[in-house]
């Protein structure tokens, strides 16, 4: 390798191109770490900014703007000392949202501060519902008005929410 009269050393074609593919490699390695650090950091917003189902009774009867029945859409229980809707509060509130869109499809129920009312309670949901308890995470499905399934645990939850944002959950089809 020949040198110039300051002793750098002039580099061939190969060392050239080799430093040009290192270059690139690292250019979209710091590209996607951005972006990855930047969704971390961006905040999809609270359980706030969603509607909320505040009494039993209501969870298996929704109204639209009109006072009309909703007779497809989603209930998610979570609790905010619930360790698993922590874990996966992301990707749940970034779901719903995207299945949301132009009208509420996705209600929240936060299991720790839901109430009971005269017209019914919590023993009266969960006979009409076929739930022996209220567990968080949890996802139920009413389907033309009626209570269809639930989906419970971390993994349940999320893979339902992501087959209707898929339009994959048959019932809803």
């Amino acid at each position: 390798m020949a040198t110039y009269t300051k002793g750098f050393k002039k580099k061939n074609s190969e060392q050239a191109l080799l430093l040009t593919i290192v270059g690139i490699i690292g250019v979209v390695l710091l590209i996607v770490g951005a972006v990855f650090i930047y969704d971390l950091a961006t905040d999809t917003g609270s359980y706030d900014d969603f509607s909320h189902i505040e009494a039993y009774d209501l969870v298996l009867n929704q109204l639209d703007d009109q006072n009309v029945a909703i007779q497809d859409y989603l209930v998610y229980f979570y609790s905010d000392d619930c360790g698993n809707c922590k874990e996966i509060k992301h990707d749940v509130l970034k779901l719903s949202e995207k299945i949301n869109g132009e009208e509420t499809i996705v209600f929240f129920v936060n299991a720790s501060t839901i109430k009971e009312t005269v017209t019914g309670d919590k023993n009266e949901f969960l006979d009409d519902a076929n739930l022996s308890s209220i567990r968080t995470p949890m996802v139920i499905s009413i389907v033309d008005g009626e209570f269809r399934e639930s989906f419970t645990g971390t993994a349940s939850v999320v893979n339902m929410l992501k087959s209707v944002l898929a339009d994959t959950y048959a019932p809803f089809n």
